[in-house]
């Protein structure tokens, strides 16, 4: 008798508040046992949900960032996780070696299992953040080959495609989506973005986004949860605190994305036949 290994994912919209990092550390951890209770195995945050996103110069992230061995805001993210036997990921300001990156954690009930590094830093991030020089790991899980991208990244059909790539089943994205200019009367850039990663990479992809005004700065929300055929599963969320739900299968989807007869981007490819550079 086969086993079902789907399990349900959750995405949080938090509305983080810039540098107070005691007051969004309760806010992701009631996330956190908000989507336990409604079932999640694993739920993710959204991008710099620790000290907020909206900083001045590197000194200001610099202090809203902590360490992922021992950051106050890693060790709630841990110890929820073991509680509610769940899997944890998250968007912080990572302290590492006196340097600020835009990161996120996977986190699963037996602590710390990756961490990714903002590669694209989007506008006034150059400012407040060095960019990412982790590449783009994935981490095999008893929920299958997970990897991580932030926001911005997801422009870049590179990001995805190294996750994918790396034989990633899952994509995780936490977010800060903000409006578009020249916003036409159809679904937001970022969900765009994101439907396409997912279809043109065979992955399921989970992006949280936060909401709020942050220095002027709106964020929509508009969280969503992409199928591996880049239909989307769950949202877009309104633009409010919020959490969305799917019941994704990324292990047992294997065989169908690699034998799928309509569209196979990653089975079809010509790599000897592409630009490179």
């Amino acid at each position: 008798m086969t086993t079902s290994t789907a399990f349900t994912i959750a995405c949080a919209q938090t509305d983080p508040v810039i540098g107070d990092l005691d007051a969004n550390r309760e806010m992701t951890v009631a996330a956190i046992h908000e989507a336990a209770d409604g079932g999640a195995k694993l739920v993710v945050l959204p991008e710099c949900a620790t000290g907020g996103w909206a900083f001045t110069g590197m000194d200001e992230s610099l202090a809203a960032a902590e360490s992922v061995v021992d950051g106050p805001t890693i060790a709630a993210w841990k110890a929820a996780a073991r509680e509610r036997d769940i899997w944890v990921c998250g968007g912080f300001g990572e302290l590492a070696d006196d340097t600020v990156y835009n990161s996120a954690v996977l986190i699963s009930p037996d602590g710390v299992e990756s961490v990714y590094r903002k590669v694209h830093l989007w506008n006034t991030e150059n400012n407040a953040f060095t960019p990412g020089n982790l590449g783009f790991p994935v981490v095999d899980t008893p929920l299958g080959r997970i990897g991580m991208i932030i926001c911005y990244d997801a422009w870049f059909p590179e990001s995805m495609r190294s996750c994918a790539l790396q034989g990633a089943d899952l994509v995780l994205a936490p977010s800060d989506w903000v409006p578009n200019p020249g916003q036409q009367d159809m679904p937001s850039l970022a969900n765009m973005m994101t439907i396409a990663g997912a279809h043109s990479n065979q992955v399921y992809v989970a992006a949280a986004s936060r909401v709020g005004v942050e220095r002027g700065q709106r964020f929509i929300g508009e969280s969503v949860i992409a199928g591996h055929d880049g239909w989307l599963l769950a949202g877009p969320a309104p633009a409010h605190e919020a959490i969305i739900f799917a019941e994704i299968d990324p292990i047992g989807s294997r065989q169908e994305r690699r034998d799928n007869i309509f569209n196979r981007p990653l089975g079809d490819r010509r790599p000897e036949a592409y630009a490179q550079g």
